[in-house]
């Protein structure tokens, strides 16, 4: 099969680009020919003017729509093609071309940014679906403009979401269920060694530095308990928060190697997110290293992690829940053992290679079968 993947990539490294890499590697590994247009906005926004001319092309891109003609020209249609993210750069304007051409597609949410001129501005909820610029009247403005021609979601033949939690919302707000197939993200299965507990030292945080990632809760509930944390990862917050913390050590952003090795030396990861996550694949590489997740009560969240199975759960936002949380850790490092041997056995099952090619081809099959159809 040919398959012609299409992302935008953002200033820092984040789930999706992971998302992106690992279905590359996957398909080719199993002899399909896999061609890639990733754009990046550290390039293509690294100046005013440029910042205006995407702003003011948010809702159509004829660049885009070139850029994709050119592709084809040179290589060939492909047999599908699948896209991971549109914004900004990108637009909607790809899929009337591709729908012209008789290309299908599918569309991965990783966000929610396609249903954000559905729901309400005075949504108490509004804000945990994610903020452009942690900004309500901004993400109002900016959705409009981009959803402006939302009719050309229509071309898509099918829509991958990652979580039942996903799946439910998108349904809610308009995406057809007959389009709608759920397929987690996964990580290569890890050649690291698994270590209990016991022999671990310090915790890990691996995450953008922003409040909505629950950053300011963590800092705040780290005064109070006596473990190590690393805090892995960049963000506005950066230069606001206070590295005079003797228990707190500051990584700034890693490779994925490096990350994993983190993962792999720590006791548990905290993933403290007071948003609506579409996925967390963060807690699926702990999963896959062995180490055990604490993680907040929401969102996608729920969607992967039982608690106290193959992780533990605290309230989002709630530092006195997320400090007895921890310290049921340190006093408990034979059932975060179990706990930490299930998430691997979960990630065997679920987020590894062998299930994830299965599904994805399963996806593309149907959406080949769909643009027959229409």
């Amino acid at each position: 099969m040919k398959i012609l993947q299409i992302h935008n990539r953002y200033n820092i490294f984040g789930g999706e680009d992971t998302a992106v890499e690992e279905e590359a590697l996957l398909l080719r590994s199993n002899k399909h020919e896999v061609f890639q247009i990733i754009r990046n906005n550290k390039i293509e926004l690294n100046n005013f003017f440029k910042k205006i001319s995407v702003l003011m092309n948010l809702s159509y891109s004829n660049k885009s729509v070139n850029l994709l003609k050119k592709h084809i020209s040179k290589y060939g249609k492909p047999d599908i093609v699948h896209v991971h993210n549109t914004f900004p750069l990108w637009t909607y304007s790809i899929f009337k071309y591709l729908d012209d051409i008789n290309v299908p597609v599918v569309l991965s949410l990783h966000n929610f940014r396609i249903i954000f001129d559905k729901i309400s501005l005075f949504d108490k909820e509004f804000h945990k679906y994610g903020l452009f610029k942690n900004s309500k009247i901004l993400t109002l403005i900016i959705s409009k403009l981009f959803n402006k021609n939302n009719q050309y979601l229509d071309k898509i033949n099918k829509f991958i979401t990652h979580t039942e939690f996903t799946k439910k919302t998108f349904l809610k707000h308009g995406v057809k269920k007959n389009k709608l197939a759920i397929k987690p993200n996964f990580v290569q299965n890890s050649l690291n060694k698994i270590k209990s507990i016991k022999h671990k030292k310090n915790a890990i945080f691996a995450s953008r530095l922003s409040k909505e990632k629950g950053i300011l809760t963590l800092i705040n509930s780290w005064q109070q308990v006596k473990i190590n944390i690393d805090i892995l990862g960049d963000g506005p917050l950066f230069n606001k928060l206070n590295k005079k913390q003797l228990n707190i050590k500051y990584h700034r952003s890693l490779s994925r190697f490096k990350v994993n090795k983190h993962i792999n030396k720590s006791k548990f990861l905290i993933y403290p997110s007071e948003c609506y996550e579409t996925f967390g694949t963060t807690i699926v590489e702990a999963f896959n290293e062995g180490t055990l997740v604490l993680a907040s009560n929401i969102g996608s969240i729920k969607s992967i992690i039982k608690d106290k199975y193959n992780g533990l759960l605290f309230n989002p936002g709630d530092q006195k829940d997320l400090i007895r949380k921890v310290k049921w850790i340190l006093k408990n490092p034979d059932k975060c053992d179990k706990i930490a041997h299930n998430a691997k056995k979960e990630f065997n099952k679920k987020y590894s290679t062998n299930s994830n090619y299965n599904q994805l081809i399963t996806i593309y099959k149907d959406a080949i079968n769909n643009k027959k159809k229409s």
